[in-house]
């Protein structure tokens, strides 16, 4: 996952810069209220790339497809769509008569905007590469033809993640952002860093096969209050001032204990795996025994018992649960397993010992529970014979750093742990092929051909050749999968609260929620 970087960008809508602090009166009866950390960003789908503000917006508008239980793509605003054999011309027929909450009609134009508006370079959209090499878009009735420049099977399902969202024309105009959408809540109002409030769309239609509810959300308002105390955050909680809240770790692992509350971790939907990298051009990290020894001396169940208290699970593979060549029991077979006698016969191979200890750096990015694992790391390395000094740096620095770190060829060598979420594993693109994010690109020209080989695929082909990159990144040890679904983006409501999902890349889904 890419950490979210959450720094306010936008004025608010309401009293911006007021200095008041005004909190909505006493809750309705019908509203649900989400009280999290920190603010939205923005509702400007193309302008911003965090998740705090894509929960928002996946209320707001809809998405041209949807995503099933097991990520097949189906219809959305699009009824449906075809892909040529070649996957670089799809075409996407719209349903018809879709309404916008200011009343006019989302059409085949209207999505054409908002994929042309993505990927103009003007515009410096942060998702614009996910889009593919896309060299025109068509509009011929209620159909819209989108043609590439090479082949990109990926589009599908990335035009069914919360990074594609469509917006409705009139949302932009000039600089000004007024939200207006499709989705089953409408935009109300935005007192920043206060309160962001929404309402029921009475005349909403849901396709969306994750959620039950096949028309407008049972409740009438959506209400997310900026709370950014935990402790106040869980009193909220539990005097019933809120309906859901952001908990800690520790309050999430104690809550899931209470039978009076419910913990919502992503249930396999998240797209999100925390693995370890390695700087892999600097000796002996070059060597892919001492990278497999590093596999067998760490213990995924104790980091996920010690630094997440059970609320992730351990992992295998490369590609997340939920996502197109998630196949654990082959992963299993390629993957390092906590063994930390292999570790420590790999590593007297390669010259090091009690009397030759490795000495290496542990590079990461502090955040709750990480911290915990990453000294588990550190113990179990130490217990094999690799002395480890752990170096934390904020985020935005961290990249920085690694990205350079990463093309070192001499000096002390490094692991990191690291986050990747998405709906569809093409993510592997963005992680290995050179320049990489993070400078992390493995320029091995089998990986590289199978990387570019899997976007003119399909189905089951497609499926069989990402397993085969996996193959490639587990064997070769180029990251050791550690755990998922989620690790941060948690949600806690107390028992009687019913409907409540995670839909892909921890998107809060709130049309079946029914309240006591």
């Amino acid at each position: 996952m890419k950490r979210s970087i959450r720094h306010a960008v936008l004025a608010s809508t309401l009293l911006a810069g007021s200095g008041l602090s005004l909190r909505p009166a006493a809750a309705d009866p019908g509203d649900i209220i989400f009280a999290r950390s920190q603010d939205a960003d923005s509702l400007d789908v193309a302008r911003v790339s965090t998740t705090i503000s894509f929960q928002v917006m996946q209320q707001i508008y809809d998405n041209l497809l949807n995503l099933d239980d097991k990520g097949k793509v189906s219809g959305g605003l699009a009824a449906s769509y075809t892909a040529s054999a070649d996957n670089m011309t799809f075409t996407f027929t719209m349903r018809p008569n879709i309404k916008c909450h200011d009343g006019t009609t989302f059409d085949a134009k209207a999505a054409k905007w908002n994929i042309d508006r993505a990927i103009d370079p003007k515009t410096g959209s942060s998702n614009a590469s996910s889009y593919g090499s896309i060299t025109s878009t068509e509009v011929n009735g209620d159909v819209l033809t989108v043609r590439l420049s090479k082949p990109y099977s990926p589009l599908t399902t990335f035009l069914g993640s919360a990074q594609a969202l469509m917006m409705c024309p009139a949302t932009i105009q000039g600089s000004d952002v007024k939200p207006v959408g499709t989705g089953p809540w409408k935009f109300v109002e935005w007192v920043r860093n206060d309160r962001l409030v929404l309402a029921r769309n009475p005349a909403y239609v849901n396709v969306n096969p994750l959620v039950d509810n096949p028309g407008a959300p049972y409740a009438q308002r959506l209400i997310f209050r900026v709370i950014p105390e935990g402790p106040s955050r869980m009193a909220a909680l539990k005097t019933g001032e809120v309906t859901f809240a952001e908990p800690s770790l520790q309050d999430a692992a104690d809550l899931a204990k209470d039978k009076n509350y419910t913990v919502y971790t992503g249930a396999g939907r998240t797209g999100q795996l925390a693995y370890v990298g390695f700087t892999a051009k600097i000796p002996p990290l070059n060597d892919v025994r001492v990278r497999r020894a590093i596999g067998y001396a760490l213990d995924r169940d104790s980091m996920v018992d010690i630094g997440f208290n059970g609320l992730v699970q351990a992992s295998p593979c490369p590609v997340a649960p939920g996502l197109l060549g998630y196949d654990p029991k082959k992963c299993a077979e390629w993957a390092t397993a906590f063994d930390p006698d292999k570790a420590k016969q790999l590593l007297k191979e390669v010259g090091y010992g009690p009397d030759h200890p490795l000495y290496i750096t542990l590079s990461v990015s502090p955040l709750q529970g990480w911290d915990e694992s990453d000294v588990v790391m550190q113990q179990q390395l130490a217990a094999v014979g690799i002395n480890v000094k752990i170096e934390q740096r904020q985020f935005a620095t961290w990249v920085d750093y690694m990205s350079g770190k990463n093309k070192e060829t001499t000096g002390t060598p490094a692991i990191w742990t690291m986050g990747m979420s998405g709906p569809d594993p093409d993510y592997l693109v963005f992680l290995f092929q050179p320049p990489g994010y993070a400078g992390q690109g493995i320029d091995d020209p089998v990986l590289q051909k199978m990387l570019v080989d899997q976007r003119a695929l399909s189905g089951a082909e497609r499926e069989a050749k990402i397993l085969d990159i996996q193959k490639f990144l587990l064997v070769n040890a180029y990251e050791v999968p550690l755990f998922t679904p989620g690790w941060f983006w948690l949600a806690t409501s107390k028992s009687t609260v019913t409907g409540f999902k995670q839909g892909y890349n921890v998107m809060p889904l709130f049309n079946d929620v029914k309240l006591p």
